[in-house]
């Protein structure tokens, strides 16, 4: 199975020149954790997660109405390709100790695969494969 399988396509981005505040109300309104940060090109060029708002900036005592994304966004983005399997993937995540990664397809953001989205994949498949095994019912 493939990140193109397995990826969320409605993928919420922010430009690395607005607040803190406004990246923050994104995520409330969408009910997500993550943000891609994107350039004026729609290019991916980072990523800002719930988290990163809690530690750079509120725990720090920060004033969240002066600090914009760029300033507290992981720059070291780590993206996959669609056709990325989804094995490859949790070695990515793992290795990086990040629970999100955004998907590109011919230089453009196409979507995003998180850790809950490979639990739920593998989870079906081992437990079609556990009926298949006792044969009592057909797989799913």
């Amino acid at each position: 199975m493939l990140a193109k399988n397995v990826m969320k396509t409605e993928v919420v981005t922010v430009s690395p020149s607005v607040p803190i505040t406004e990246a923050a109300l994104s995520m409330r309104e969408e009910d997500i954790g993550v943000l891609v940060v994107v350039d004026d090109g729609g290019r991916p060029v980072g990523i800002i997660t719930d988290r990163d708002i809690v530690v750079s900036v509120v725990a720090n005592s920060e004033n969240p109405v002066e600090i914009l994304v760029e300033e507290v966004m992981t720059k070291k983005l780590i993206v996959v390709q669609e056709d990325t399997s989804i094995f490859e993937i949790l070695k990515i995540l793992a290795k990086n100790n990040i629970r999100r990664v955004p998907v590109m397809k011919k230089g453009k953001l196409v979507g995003i695969v998180s850790v809950d989205d490979l639990i739920v994949v593998i989870t079906t498949e081992l437990s079609n494969l556990a009926l298949a095994l006792s044969g009592t019912s057909k797989v799913l």
